[in-house]
């Protein structure tokens, strides 16, 4: 008897689309957190700390735009 709905699959898929729905939006804060830091450390004159804060926004905007990559690259080869 086959089945309609294979709910495997069908499971894997909302665990996938939960999870990296959570990690890119938690990697976008990330990215806003760091980019407002760094703007204030700036101002400040701790050249250092604001440094540090803008590697880290460049690192969170890079997760973000590797993962919209990697998405478009899964639906393109489908």
């Amino acid at each position: 008897m086959s089945t309609i709905v294979d709910t495997t699959t069908l499971l894997d898929l909302v665990g996938v689309s939960l999870l990296a729905a959570v990690g890119v939006t938690a990697a976008f804060s990330v990215a806003i957190l760091g980019a407002t830091r760094f703007a204030d450390l700036r101002r400040h004159g701790r050249a250092v700390e604001a440094a540090c804060f803008g590697v880290l926004t460049a690192l969170a905007l890079a997760a973000c735009v590797g993962a919209i990559v990697y998405a478009i690259v899964e639906i393109q080869s489908k």
